[in-house]
């Protein structure tokens, strides 16, 4: 059993207000219309996926996706298992720092957007610097404990 799985039951009471934040820190920032699809990589149980009308998210925890009560599927950042450009947004929040390949991850998560990536990087992660660096063409946005970054495509 993965970490995600053996936390999964506990997760949405822990990381609830600090996740809803940062998505609503997103929308202050951001404009995504309601009509449009998001994929959300690293979705975890998917606790905010109500507040997007057409959402679908993918982990690859499957003890998390069973907290969930969106639209979700097990899958990983490094093989999006979804078209070329098959949604208007894609999202990833506080779990590229999780990705076994980060790299890989945003190339994936370009590859199935058609509009824009956005992506909120834990501060305290041990790879904040270097992903930081990596992403240094997406625009950054100050959060308290992520720093997001967003690219249109």
């Amino acid at each position: 059993m993965d970490y995600y799985s053996k936390i999964a039951e506990g997760y949405n009471e822990l990381h609830k207000s600090e996740q809803l934040d940062k998505v609503k820190t997103i929308f202050k920032n951001i404009y995504i219309p309601h009509e449009e699809t998001v994929l959300d990589v690293g979705c975890g149980t998917a606790l905010y996926g109500y507040l997007f009308r057409n959402y679908k998210g993918i982990d690859p925890s499957p003890g998390m996706l069973e907290q969930s009560r969106s639209d979700v599927r097990l899958g990983n950042a490094e093989e999006i298992p979804f078209e070329d450009n098959s949604f208007d947004n894609v999202i990833s929040i506080t779990a590229i720092h999780n990705f076994k390949d980060y790299k890989k991850g945003v190339e994936e998560m370009i590859r199935v957007a058609k509009k824009r990536v956005v992506i909120t990087l834990l501060k305290k992660a041990k790879k904040f610097e270097e992903i930081k660096e990596y992403l240094k063409d997406f625009r950054q946005i100050e959060h308290e404990t992520d720093l997001i970054l967003e690219k249109n495509v």
